[in-house]
């Protein structure tokens, strides 16, 4: 196998989880003190005429530009979430190479204590899946916190996680009726003078949203948040009535939930079905986060 990783922010990790699955591992980003194979694409392209798997781990403004140039090259296109701007150029993008895979990162789907969540929910009256971090808004000024860049804010960085774990434990994902959602910005830049996840540029831009919860079906509480000066919580908490039957820790997603993704997709890549349901799902997601 014979794999294309793109920026090594979070592809450091694709790199070692690509490494564990036997593919030679091809690297691009353009700041020079990563230590890349090629600073561009284009050089990569040059050099590589045929992958397995390409990983687009770069800026949200970036992922469809650079899926559209690798998509003749390869057989799966990985893209780190929130995918595209919008459902609709997910659906452009998937028509246009109808020859390639593409998959929003679904990671959590893979987590290895799923079919136990999947085994509490069922019974459970109220399900609560939560990220909440203290302060950690990612670098606060830059094209994170930048709409017309990321898309949005919060919604898009960790509210696909938590919707790609509620498809995973709700059979019945597909028919959701929303009861309640919103989404805030709750700061400005001028707020944040330090944070725990980047730097911050002060002279920058921070127009996006840092809250974001959505309640669906009178049952499941979705909720993530960059900066509540509370504890940092991420869990999934089960319950009947007003009782917690069990809080179940996710922390940051494990190494080997993305391992299985990779392996699953690469082991489908004949399996019709198998993409359709990825379709469906990557759909869907980019769905809500564009109605929140």
């Amino acid at each position: 196998m014979k794999s294309l990783v793109i920026g090594l922010g979070i592809g450091e990790l694709y790199k070692t989880v690509l490494t564990g699955l036997n593919s030679t591992v091809v690297t691009v980003d353009s700041n020079p003190n990563k230590n890349a194979d090629y600073q561009s694409v284009d050089d990569a392209l040059k050099h590589h005429q045929h992958f397995d798997t390409v990983n687009i781990c770069t800026p949200n403004f970036t992922h469809k530009e650079l899926a559209e140039k690798v998509a003749p090259y390869t057989k799966i296109v990985f893209i780190e979430k929130p995918g595209v701007s919008t459902s609709a150029d997910w659906i452009r993008l998937i028509e246009q190479y109808p020859a390639t895979r593409f998959m929003m990162i679904k990671n959590n789907m893979w987590r290895d204590n799923i079919a136990e969540m999947k085994m509490l929910a069922d019974p459970s009256t109220k399900i609560e899946i939560l990220w909440v971090r203290n302060n950690c808004v990612p670098n606060p000024g830059s094209w994170f916190t930048t709409k017309s860049l990321s898309y949005g804010g919060v919604s898009r960085d960790l509210m696909p996680h938590l919707l790609s774990i509620y498809i995973a434990l709700n059979p019945n994902w597909r028919n959701s009726e929303v009861n309640y959602s919103n989404k805030e910005q709750m700061w400005s830049l001028s707020d944040i003078d330090s944070t725990d996840y980047g730097t911050v540029n002060s002279d920058g831009i921070y127009d996006v949203d840092d809250f974001c919860r959505v309640f669906y079906d009178q049952k499941w509480f979705i909720e993530s948040c960059w900066r509540s000066l509370n504890k940092n919580v991420s869990e999934v908490n089960f319950y009947q009535g007003n009782d917690l039957i069990k809080k179940v820790e996710l922390g940051w997603c494990p190494e080997d939930a993305y391992y299985n993704m990779i392996k699953d997709a690469v082991e489908n890549i004949d399996n019709d079905d198998f993409w359709k349901i990825q379709l469906e799902q990557d759909i869907w997601i980019h769905k809500q986060i564009e109605e929140l």
